[in-house]
């Protein structure tokens, strides 16, 4: 993207600015109506939503900082060299940040799980923070990204292509992401992965090849605004209220397991939610809706790579597991009893959560109905415990 692709030796009057302004200016339009569309749909709420707008604000600033960068290249004014330096190095960290941004981004849309994120984070970041690093050392005048002349022309140094290795670094990351989740059998959906990176790969190569081609920030613009749309689709497999994948993930899933060979054996765990109906008529549907988001956020931290969560119906809830050990079924339900428990001692809020279990293993060869049917009865001798006073015993006991 970006601007560090400019040659020393090509001058300001063989480029066309008044392109590279009005580019500049369709892409931060762009960024505009997108997050008009955003606010107008209120979706603030769902998973990686902050992201997605940080992604946001980062190309309207790549398309402002861009423009400024050519503008003032080769021409000589007080506090010049001082103004290209800046807007130099934040399109530096800014062409890196777009990409772990979007790392970031599809680790959570796909996983849906920010335990998850916070354990691969670090391992993320550090080629980004390399970068930081890299131009905070450069700004000392060392010139190893670039340099600016006492004519306020640009010219690369000798890394400059870092941060391009890291940028496709990151796309890479995201494109396995994406490979891996599907080769699990329980992610159905096509993430539009290549929308994003096509535009994005191709207005960097063309801005790089031809000099006074100012399209890669406004190809950024352009690639989010596909991804954007292509989300709106997938959405329709995603609960809005808990953020959880919704009944007809877990029907498309069980085709999607039916059919890959890989597969042989899934655990289901169901999970009926005690009491809800007393948490809304003593607290309201706003604090049950509120129950709901709470007991999403708990079973994805609980599961996190471990497979999937779906809000099956109402207050109850399946986790989807692509493994033949009991045992690491077993270590997802402790991870959960012991997340709710957390979230009982934090007071948070009013009353207690707490859930009847029960689980089961299915071959490919059984459908949903069946699976269904058998999680149903396992979970429904818990429930039984409960109401009989005795359900803050765990459900291993009599469940299974």
């Amino acid at each position: 993207m970006f601007c560090v692709l400019r040659k020393k030796e090509i001058t300001l009057n063989t480029v066309n600015i008044q392109e590279i302004l009005i580019v500049n200016s369709i892409g931060v339009i762009l960024m505009a109506f997108l997050q008009y569309v955003r606010y107008k749909k209120n979706e603030k709420k769902k998973y990686g939503e902050p992201i997605f707008d940080v992604m946001i604000w980062t190309a309207v600033a790549g398309c402002i900082l861009e423009s400024v960068s050519f503008v003032i290249d080769g021409r000589v004014f007080p506090g010049c060299i001082l103004l290209s330096y800046i807007s130099n190095s934040l399109c530096f960290i800014g062409t890196s940040g777009v990409g772990f941004l979007w790392c970031l981004y599809t680790e959570i849309r796909i996983f849906r799980s920010l335990q998850r994120l916070k354990n691969k984070i670090i391992y993320l970041a550090a080629p980004f923070i390399v970068e930081i690093i890299l131009v905070i050392i450069n700004l000392a005048g060392t010139g190893v990204l670039f340099s600016v002349s006492q004519d306020n022309v640009y010219e690369r140094g000798f890394l400059v292509s870092y941060s391009y290795i890291i940028l496709f670094f990151y796309y890479i990351c995201s494109i396995c992401m994406v490979d891996r989740s599907r080769k699990s059998g329980l992610y159905v959906h096509q993430y539009p992965t290549l929308l994003f990176i096509i535009p994005c790969v191709v207005g960097t190569v063309a801005q790089g090849v031809f000099y006074g081609v100012s399209v890669g920030w406004t190809s950024v613009a352009m690639a989010m605004l596909f991804v954007y749309i292509q989300l709106q689709s997938l959405d329709l497999l995603t609960d809005p209220l808990s953020g959880l994948y919704n009944r007809k993930h877990l029907e498309a899933t069980f085709l999607s397991i039916a059919k890959n060979s890989r597969i042989r054996k899934v655990y289901g765990i169901m999970l009926d939610v005690n009491g809800f109906k007393q948490i809304n008529d003593t607290y309201g549907h706003n604090e049950g809706d509120n129950a709901i988001r709470h007991i999403g956020r708990i079973l994805s931290n609980s599961v996190s790579d471990s497979g999937i969560v779906i809000r099956f119906a109402g207050d109850e809830f399946i986790v989807l597991m692509n493994t033949e050990s009991e045992d690491e079924v077993r270590a997802v339900i402790d991870r959960i009893e012991l997340n709710v428990g957390a979230f009982n001692m934090s007071g948070r809020v009013p009353y207690n959560i707490s859930f009847a279990i029960g689980y089961e293993g299915v071959d490919s060869s059984q459908t949903m109905e069946d699976f269904i049917s058998c999680l149903d009865e396992q979970m429904y001798h818990a429930k039984k415990k409960y109401y009989a006073g005795t359900g803050t015993d765990r459900r291993r006991s009599e469940a299974l």
